[in-house]
């Protein structure tokens, strides 16, 4: 098992891309500067269905999909959508390094809606 997990780990490090060149970046929707944190991503049911945890605050951003869900769309880049959402619902915690892009205003005491551009450091445990 964890030379699965390290193996996923390898794969989804080259899923950094530059911020500017992704759906998420591009978005009207944006209403800030895309930015870098560290964290802990999770996808359950629910409103949304993918969380990422500021790693040492007590923030949680919710990851919506700018495209509105169009078939065939991915909320996250790449492998980390197949890794994320291909195993049972709660199952799995994504750590590393997300950039994110604003799709609300940061207000103290909400979720604050964003996309991810990219994510890089990436290692996959059971959660």
């Amino acid at each position: 098992m964890t030379r699965v997990l390290a193996a996923l780990a390898v794969l989804l490090l080259p899923m950094a891309g530059r911020a500017e060149d992704s759906a998420c970046a591009a978005s009207p929707l944006r209403v800030g500067e895309c930015f870098t944190v560290h964290g802990r991503l999770t996808t359950c049911t629910g409103v949304p269905n993918a969380t990422i945890w500021i790693v040492g605050t007590n923030r949680i951003l919710g990851v919506v999909d700018v495209n509105g869900h169009p078939a065939g769309e991915r909320l996250l880049p790449g492998p980390l959508d197949d890794a994320m959402f291909s195993a049972t619902p709660c199952s799995k915690a994504a750590f590393g390094e997300f950039t994110v892009c604003p799709l609300a205003p940061d207000r103290p005491g909400v979720m604050r809606r964003v996309c991810v551009t990219s994510a890089t450091k990436v290692v996959i445990k059971d959660w």
